[in-house]
C-alpha cells in the first residue's frame, strides 16, 4: 500500500478507493476491534453485502490479527446459527444494510460500518502475525447433514496470489469481483489485486449478463475468475463480454472443451486457465494454462500443480499409480489447511502425514477426486470416488440434504442424487416418500428453504409411496424413476409465440428443459436456479426486444406475478405518454388510447 498510495484500490458503482483510502480506514476498523479485545487468530464474523465496505471490512479484520469467517445475509437462519455457535466469534463486522438482513440476533460485539469509516484515519495498525495464522474459515458441505468449516492459513493465501506461476502478475492488473464471499473462489478475485498492487472492480450483487459484460468493458477489467456453470453460458450468449480481458480464470467444475475453444477463436490472443483445487487446499491445487494461441484439444485437463504445491495420484494404499492409471488425487505444500474447526474426526479421515515430505510435521489433503497423470505430466480428472458433487462451482453432500429432509416428521425415506440432462448440466433431485397420506413438494421445499442456503435445494422434489431397495437393503439408486418432463421447446416456437404470458412460459421450458409450465408455478420450484434465471433473463429480453432490469425477475417469481409485472410497467409507461402527448389534439389522444390496453402483449 505504500508503494503506490493514490493508485485506485477497489471500485463499486462508480465509487473509488486509493490504496492510501483503504489502508486509513481498514486501520479505523481494525482499531475498533482491537479495543473489543481481537487479537491473533482471533474468528471475527463478517456479513457484508457487495460495496466497498466489504473490503474495508476484511483488511481491516486481517490488520488487527484476527480471521474472517463470511456470513451471508441471506443463508436461513437455521444456517447462520450452527455457524455462529461452531466458530463462536469475538466479534461481528459488517455492512449496516446487510446486518439488518442477517436473520439471526446475536449479542456479539458488533461493527455496522458507514460512511465515516471511509473519511476518518485510524492510527496505522500492523498484525505482528505469522505465515501459518489464521486468514479465514471458509464453510463446505458436510455428509453428516453439518457444514464443515475450513480453516486456511496466511500462507495458503500467499501461496495462491503471489508468484503461483499460473496467472499475470502485472503491476496495475485489474480484477473482477463477482463470486459471494463465502464461496473460497472470492480469494483470488480479491487478494490475487490487492496483493499484487491491482485494482478490484466489485460487480453488483445479481447482475445480469448484459450488465456484467458492460461493466467488464466499462472498466477496463483484465483479469476473469469465473465459474465453469457461468463461463459457458457467457460463451454462448455474450461472448462480446470478453471484449479486452488479458486473462480468464474458470473452475468449480469439469471444463468443456467446446466452450473453451469458441473463446479461443474469438480472442485468440486471451491466456485461458482451468483451474481446479478443493477449500481445503486453498483454493487452487493445479492449473492447465494455455497461453496466447494456443490449441485446445477435446478434453481439458486440470494441468500442473501451482507453486508450493505438490500433487500425488495414489492407490487405495496409499502408494502412487502409473502414469494412465487411475488414483486418488491427495495434494500438499503450503495450500494445505489446518483442519476443520471442531471436527477432529473429519480432520483424521482427510488429513494424513505426508510420507513424500521429509518435513515430519507435513500433511497430504485427500481430496476424494479421482485422477491420472498424462505423460506430459498434467493431470485428467476422472470424476469423484463417493457422491460428492458441484452445482453452479459449489461442494455439496448430497448426503447434508438428505440428513436435513431425514428430520422432516413427515418424511420416512428419502434419496437425493445428481442428474445430468442432455446438455451436461447437474440438477438435484430429492425423492421422499411420506409417512402417511399426501406431503406436497412445496411444502417440503419450505422446510429445506429454513435450513439450506439455496444452491443446496433440489431442484425436483418427488413424492414417492416408497424408496425402492435391493436385495441387500439399501436404496436401490438405479431403479429411481427418472421424471417425465415433458418435451422443451425450439427456438421456432419461442420466436412465433403470441401473448406474454406464452412467451414467459415457452422460455422458462426452454431453460428448465421442461414439457409445461403453469401459471401459478414459482421459478425456483420448477427446476430454476440463479443461473438459469441469467440464462431465462438473457433470453426473454431476446424475445420480447427490449431491456429488462434482472431483479424484476428475481423479485416476481411465478409466471403470473413476473407477467402482471411486465403489464403494469407498460401501462405505466403508457400513461406518461399520454400526459406527455396532452395538446396535441383530442383526435392523438383518442388514437392513442385505443391501443393501450391489450392485455398480454408484446412489451413496447
Amino acid at each position: 500500500m505504500a508503494a503506490h498510495p493514490h493508485r485506485r484500490a477497489a471500485t463499486f458503482e462508480g465509487e473509488s478507493l486509493t490504496y492510501a483510502e483503504l489502508n486509513a480506514a481498514a486501520n479505523r476498523v481494525a482499531q475498533r476491534l482491537r479495543d473489543l479485545g481481537i487479537e491473533r487468530d482471533s474468528l471475527v464474523a463478517c456479513c457484508c453485502t457487495r460495496s466497498l465496505g466489504l473490503i474495508v471490512a476484511l483488511l481491516g479484520i486481517m490488520k488487527a490479527g484476527g480471521a474472517y469467517v463470511p456470513i451471508d445475509p441471506e443463508y436461513p437462519s437455521e444456517r447462520v446459527t450452527y455457524m455462529l455457535d461452531d466458530v463462536e466469534p469475538r466479534a461481528l463486522v459488517g455492512t449496516a444494510d446487510a446486518l439488518a438482513r442477517l436473520s439471526v440476533e446475536t449479542n456479539l460485539p458488533t461493527i455496522a460500518l458507514d460512511a465515516k469509516d471511509f473519511e476518518l484515519a485510524g492510527q496505522e495498525q500492523v498484525s505482528a502475525g505469522t505465515a501459518t495464522d489464521t486468514a479465514y474459515v471458509m464453510y463446505t458441505s458436510g455428509s453428516t447433514g453439518k457444514p464443515k468449516g475450513v480453516v486456511i492459513e496466511h500462507r495458503g493465501v500467499v501461496r495462491l496470489v503471489r508468484n503461483a506461476g499460473f496467472c499475470r502478475y502485472a503491476d496495475g492488473e485489474t480484477w473482477l469481483h463477482f463470486s459471494p464471499l463465502a464461496f473460497d473462489a472470492s480469494t483470488i478475485e480479491i487478494w490475487m489485486a490487492l496483493l499484487n498492487g491491482g485494482r478490484l472492480v466489485i460487480a453488483p450483487s445479481r447482475a445480469s449478463l448484459d450488465e456484467l459484460g458492460q461493466l467488464i468493458r466499462t472498466e477496463q477489467i483484465s483479469s476473469v475468475f469465473l465459474t465453469t456453470s457461468l463461463f459457458n453460458l457467457m460463451v454462448d450468449t455474450n461472448l462480446s463480454a470478453f471484449d479486452g480481458v488479458r486473462q480468464l480464470c474458470t473452475g468449480g467444475e469439469v471444463a468443456s472443451p467446446v466452450h473453451f475453444r469458441r473463446l479461443r477463436a474469438a480472442y485468440p490472443d486471451l491466456v485461458l486457465i482451468n483451474a481446479y483445487g478443493p477449500t481445503e487446499n486453498s483454493v487452487v491445487t493445479t492449473c492447465q494454462v494455455y497461453g496466447p494461441s494456443e490449441p485446445v484439444g477435446d478434453v481439458v485437463p486440470i494441468g500442473k500443480p501451482i507453486s508450493f504445491t505438490s500433487v500425488h495420484i495414489l492407490d487405495e494404499d496409499l502408494q502412487p499409480v502409473a502414469k494412465g492409471e487411475t488414483g486418488e488425487l491427495c495434494t500438499g505444500g503450503d495450500g494445505v489447511a489446518r483442519g476443520y474447526l471442531n471436527n477432529d474426526a473429519a480432520i483424521g479421515e482427510r488429513f494424513i502425514r505426508d510420507p513424500f515430505s521429509d518435513d515430519p510435521a507435513a500433511r497430504l489433503y485427500r481430496t476424494g477426486d479421482l485422477a491420472r497423470w498424462r505423460d506430459d505430466g498434467t493431470v485428467d480428472f476422472l470424476g469423484r470416488a463417493d457422491n460428492q458433487v458441484k452445482i453452479l462451482g459449489h461442494r455439496l453432500e448430497p448426503g447434508e440434504i438428505e440428513a436435513v429432509l431425514h428430520t422432516h416428521p413427515r418424511i420416512s425415506q428419502n434419496c437425493v442424487v445428481v442428474d445430468i440432462d442432455d446438455s451436461g448440466a447437474k440438477r438435484l433431485i430429492a425423492y421422499y416418500a411420506p409417512r402417511d397420506g399426501e406431503l406436497g413438494s412445496s411444502e417440503v421445499r419450505t422446510y429445506l428453504s429454513e435450513k439450506l442456503p439455496r444452491y443446496m435445494i433440489p431442484a425436483l422434489l418427488v413424492p414417492m409411496e416408497r424408496i425402492p431397495l435391493s436385495i441387500s437393503g439399501k436404496i436401490d439408486r438405479a431403479a429411481l424413476p427418472k421424471p417425465d418432463l415433458g418435451k422443451a421447446p425450439d427456438e421456432e416456437e419461442l420466436e412465433t409465440a403470441g401473448t406474454l404470458d406464452d412467451k414467459i412460459g415457452l422460455v422458462w421450458r426452454r431453460v428448465l428443459k421442461i414439457g409445461s409450465v403453469n401459471l401459478d408455478d414459482n421459478f425456483f420450484e420448477i427446476g430454476g436456479d440463479s443461473l438459469k434465471l441469467v440464462a431465462a433473463h438473457a433470453m426473454l429480453e431476446r424475445i420480447l426486444k427490449r431491456e429488462i432490469p434482472i431483479l424484476d425477475m428475481f423479485e416476481h417469481t411465478t409466471l403470473r406475478r413476473l407477467a402482471a409485472h411486465f403489464d403494469d410497467k407498460r401501462d405505466g409507461a403508457a400513461q406518461q405518454a399520454d400526459i406527455a402527448s396532452r395538446g396535441r389534439g383530442a383526435r392523438q389522444r383518442a388514437a392513442f388510447s385505443s391501443r393501450r390496453n391489450p392485455r398480454r402483449q408484446e412489451l413496447s
